[in-house]
């Protein structure tokens, strides 16, 4: 097709010259780009803030003799339906700004990109490895356009008043710094500071992605593409039996056992408040959050004096990994200007400014790998670079289905009804009947 074409023209190249494009200026403005014509419309869930338009701006005032591109932000909560009700109705936009927990998702309804256009070697060695959830066997499903790692926030007054000098760099650190961050009061001995908010579910923001991220830590890719198809990776053939993986019981114990009583660490109960507001309010010591969560954790809380630090992982691994939110610029099958379309989302991703101006805008680090060399001098967001290399994520169903999977699942631990291993087989045949569509 002519569009794949043009795709194989913006980055048949990448590998090679990728330090220098994307230290090149911006192309002069009223650049005119052949085959390209019309307007193309781009949803997505980031907010229209100043900063964003005006990379929209932008853009638009140097491709303006050929093509223009018109963003359109959805809700989060309410992007999944609107992309079903658009497209049922005949509607809809040219592309999709697509977080990767909706690719499997809406996978059918997508363009998808040949190796022909973007080989392999050259995706992976231009975009960071979060963006390899978008590789198929035949061709890439989006091009990675923004990436949100989650990091460790913590509070520096707690772990001062608690003689600790830094936060965890090993999950079993935690151990031994749990009881001096957690604090009871003496009247009721109800929890009045805790070190971090594990082992339930309804009152910890993240809590599908944090156990999702210790599981990956521990090797787990929690849903696997076989022969085509994904399936779940909790439990593990053993002869003729099947049982979770022990790396993966022993990660969901882990985060279990900060809400249970009877443990040395007991610190979080569904008593607390939600994670976020707790760290907001100085009662909770480690908040796990994504990097676009800094500056409104600054606004609600100006005085709170806390900062960002890489992720805990486990003694000895290989691999320091984190979890991370990836959005790809995906073009929709029903487009009606599929060429421009194609040619909006390579210069996009092309161009000095569109990428690095939009991580920018929304604190965010960038999801091209010659970009997040250039380390910055802030610390915070030098924290996230370093988290978006590291970062990871998985083949999510769909998430409505995984989130009540995955809450399911530690409840039924806290509430005794079952221990950890019985509860992973429920998370996997939970996940296994949510792909059950993509059969």
């Amino acid at each position: 097709m002519k569009f794949q074409y043009i795709l194989l023209a913006f980055f048949g190249v990448m590998a090679v010259v990728a330090v220098v494009v994307f230290s090149m200026a911006p192309e002069k403005e009223d650049a005119a780009v052949a085959g390209a014509a019309g307007k193309v419309t781009i949803w997505g869930t980031y907010p229209s803030i100043p900063a964003f338009a005006k990379v929209i701006e932008n853009f638009n005032d140097t491709y303006k003799t050929s093509f223009s591109v018109v963003y359109v932000f959805h809700d989060p909560k309410d992007f999944d339906t609107d992309i079903v009700e658009a497209l049922a109705a005949g509607k809809g936009p040219d592309i999709l700004l697509l977080p990767d927990d909706l690719t499997l998702r809406h996978s059918d309804k997508i363009e998808p990109i040949s190796y022909q256009s973007v080989p392999q070697t050259v995706f992976q060695s231009s975009f960071v490895q979060a963006a390899e959830i978008y590789m198929r066997d035949k061709g890439l499903l989006a091009l990675p356009f923004a990436i949100d790692p989650m990091v460790l926030y913590w509070n520096r007054d707690l772990f001062n008043s608690a003689s600790i000098t830094l936060p965890p760099h090993y999950w079993d650190e935690l151990l031994t710094m749990t009881p001096l961050l957690t604090k009871r009061d003496p009247k009721t001995s109800s929890l009045a500071q805790s070190a971090i908010s594990f082992g339930e579910y309804a009152n910890v923001v993240h809590a599908k992605d944090i156990l999702a991220m210790l599981f990956l830590q521990v090797g787990s890719p929690l849903v696997a593409i076989e022969n085509g198809k994904p399936a779940p990776k909790l439990v593990t053939a053993n002869g003729n039996q099947s049982a979770p993986s022990e790396d993966v019981i022993s990660a969901l114990r882990f985060f279990m056992d900060f809400s249970n009583p009877q443990k040395p660490i007991y610190t979080w109960s569904r008593a607390r408040q939600s994670s976020l507001d707790e760290f907001v309010n100085g009662n909770l010591a480690m908040y796990l959050g994504y990097a676009s969560e800094y500056q409104p954790i600054q606004a609600k809380n100006p005085h709170l004096n806390f900062a960002a630090a890489a992720m805990p992982v486990p003694r000895g691994t290989k691999a320091e990994t984190t979890f991370a939110k990836v959005y790809g610029l995906t073009v929709l099958k029903s487009s009606q200007n599929k060429q421009t379309a194609f040619v909006a989302v390579a210069h996009l991703l092309q161009d000095a400014a569109p990428e690095k101006a939009f991580a920018a805008a929304f604190n965010l680090p960038p999801v091209i790998r010659a970009s997040l060399a250039e380390h910055p001098t802030d610390a915070a967001l030098a924290t996230f670079y370093d988290a978006a290399i590291r970062g990871r994520t998985w083949l999510d169903p769909k998430p409505e289905l995984s989130d009540k999977a995955f809450q399911t699942m530690v409840e039924s631990v806290s509430s005794g009804r079952n221990d950890v291993s019985d509860a992973v087989n429920g998370l996997n045949r939970d996940l296994f009947s949510a792909l059950a569509p993509y059969q």
